[in-house]
This record gives structure tokens, sequence and C-alpha cells, in this order.
């Protein structure tokens, strides 16, 4: 009978322990905390003529690849509205020194922003980590002046030049590759 018991009791603590690790599993991307330090929306376009050629890019200078679970974009246009418009999923990430494209925009895609980017509008996109931090942004024109289009229409591509460095704005769209500079010009609406 006590035989029976103690094999009893050894089964009711093999059941409670694999409880208890299953309520403490974490994914592979929360285990290992990105460094958000290093990303940075990296190119955006928004002149595309179709919703679904429109991007958003971000780069990782970083040495280690960087998750994008729990990542928010948030948007705040010439009304001075704010809403997210795109959230990371486990096993999205950035490759160190590498880049990962957002195409399309409304929905326009699996996986798009959910709002639009517009070349005529005054427009700040910002980028928070999984804590809510901002960790970085574009802006494009003035979006907190109520009902304000950005005072000049954007004509190419916002890109970084080089990748990671000062807004520029060029040309030649390159999503998910190094920017290049052709025709990169200064724009003093883009911060």
């Amino acid at each position: 009978m006590k035989k029976y018991f103690l094999i009893a009791i050894a089964a009711l603590v093999a059941v409670a322990t694999v409880s208890c690790n299953k309520d403490k599993e974490v994914t592979k991307d929360q285990e290992e905390k990105s460094d958000y330090s290093k990303l940075v929306i990296n190119e955006a376009c928004a002149t595309a003529a179709a919703d679904a050629e429109k991007f958003v890019e971000f780069y990782n200078g970083g040495d280690k690849p960087c998750s994008l679970e729990g990542v928010v974009i948030k948007r705040t246009d010439e009304t001075n509205t704010t809403g997210e418009v795109w959230t990371g999923l486990a096993g999205e990430k950035v490759p160190a020194k590498g880049f990962f494209v957002i195409q399309g925009t409304k929905n326009s895609l699996e996986r798009s922003l959910s709002s639009g980017l517009s070349a005529k509008k005054g427009v700040k996109l910002e980028v928070f980590d999984p804590d809510g931090n901002s960790i970085t942004s574009v802006t494009h024109g003035d979006p907190t002046a109520d009902g304000a289009p950005a005072t000049k229409l954007q004509t190419g591509v916002w890109a970084r030049i080089p990748d990671g460095g000062p807004w520029k704005n060029v040309t030649n769209p390159t999503p998910g590759a190094a920017n290049d500079a052709t025709g990169a010009q200064d724009d003093d609406e883009l911060k």
C-alpha cells in the first residue's frame, strides 16, 4: 500500500512540475533580449502609385539580430490623430547589419501597414520597443498642425544616407538593400 501511495505522489509531483514549466515557457525572441538602440527606420516610400508598392524599411546597425516581436509602429497624421499601424510578430527579425521591409499600406498586402503614407500630407511614423519606449521615427512636414499638409510634396523616397545616417530625399528606392545615394538631396521637411 505504501508503495502505491509513493508512486501516486511521485506522479503528482511530475505532473505539477510539467504544468509549472509550461507556464514559464517564453519564445526564443523574448529570451534573447534585443538591442533596439541600433534599430532605425531606414527608408520609407510614400510616392508609389499603388498602396501595395509603398513601404517602410528597418535597418539594424547592430552586430546581433533584432527581434521585432512586440515592436509597434504608430502613425500621427495631419489631423494630429495617432494610431498603431503595425505590430511585429514572433519570428520577425532584422538581421545584424541587415534590413526588414514592411511592404504595402492600407492593408493592401499581408503584414502591410494598416494605414496609409502620403507624399502630400504631414506624417510622423514612430517606432516603439515591446516595453513602449520610443526607438526611432521619421517625420515629413508638420503632422501636429491641425489639418496642415506638408509644405511641399515628397517627390522621391525618404532614405538614410548612408544606411542608418541622416535623412535624405532620393530618387531610387531600394527596399531590403543598401540605400542608393543617387539624386540624394537634403529635405528640410524630413526629421
